[in-house]
């Protein structure tokens, strides 16, 4: 009977570690990540192109058909600062919180719980072409571009400071 027991007790122990281990791991690739996750993470969505390091950009970056996606970074090997998506020569699709076809872009590139996060998230500010958005997770950056839409996911802390050196850019010579 208490070697029943004993097994039972290791069966639950291991299997709540585990279901704490999954729960808690991301199961995407965002903002504060280090880049070799986003890039092995970007192999697993199908939208998503390859990344390549691109040196003049300071990021990772890949096109697949209408769809531009890129990673910024603090170096080669760093961590992910911010992340974006351009959609080109879809007129149905443009990143604001109320248009289906945006949201379901971002749960199909990340999940619904991103999804949701921009859907719900508050708007903020705007500054010149960039629509600020702040969400309980991240926080968003969305601009109308030529022929297209796009979206940057930020981190929550770093929004004021994003918002600041746009207005800054606006007034003064910035190398954007």
């Amino acid at each position: 009977m208490y070697e029943g027991f004993k097994f039972n007790y290791l069966f639950h122990v291991s299997l709540t570690a585990i279901a704490v281990i999954l729960a808690v791991t991301p199961a995407n690739a965002l903002p504060g990540q280090n880049i070799s996750t986003v890039v092995k993470w970007a192999k697993t969505r199908p939208q998503l192109p390859p990344l390549r390091y691109n040196s003049e950009a300071q990021g990772y970056d890949g096109t697949k058909g209408n769809l531009y996606f890129y990673a910024d970074v603090t170096s080669q090997n760093g961590t992910v600062n911010k992340e974006g998506i351009t959609v080109s020569g879809d007129k149905r699709l443009k990143f604001t919180t109320k248009n289906a076809n945006a949201v379901k872009l971002l749960q199909n590139i990340y999940n619904s719980n991103i999804a949701n996060d921009f859907q719900k998230s508050r708007y903020v500010s705007k500054v010149g072409r960039d629509q600020y958005y702040r969400g309980q997770k991240f926080a968003y950056i969305a601009a109308e571009v030529q022929g297209g839409s796009a979206l940057q996911i930020i981190s929550l802390n770093k929004l004021q400071e994003f918002i600041d050196n746009a207005k800054y850019c606006q007034t003064n010579q910035c190398d954007l």
